[in-house]
């Protein structure tokens, strides 16, 4: 997977939790209880989560690159990936 696959698909993830958090605003609006502020708490940490990874491959769209090439070469030449990265691994769901 390229950088470019990646950050798109990041991008496509945050605007799902986007929505989802905008519903869980307009449910937590017409409906104050305690259900509706945990489901809108628990939609808020899912777009944080989602923004984060976001920036942590936009802020380091270098390393990322460098270490999945790395990973491509070890599992070309040695058959497994390294263990050790610059960069966490970021695996798609």
């Amino acid at each position: 997977m390229t950088d470019w696959d990646l950050i798109t698909e990041y991008i496509h993830n945050a605007m799902q939790a986007v929505d989802k958090a905008h519903d869980a605003t307009n449910g937590l609006r017409e409906n104050a209880t305690p259900d509706a502020f945990d489901e809108f708490r628990a939609r808020m940490q899912e777009l944080t989560d989602h923004l984060t990874k976001l920036q942590t491959v936009l802020d380091n769209q270098e390393a990322f690159a460098l270490d999945e090439m790395a990973d491509w070469l070890s599992t070309v030449f040695g058959g497994k990936r390294p263990e050790y990265r610059h960069t966490p691994r970021m695996e798609m769901k």
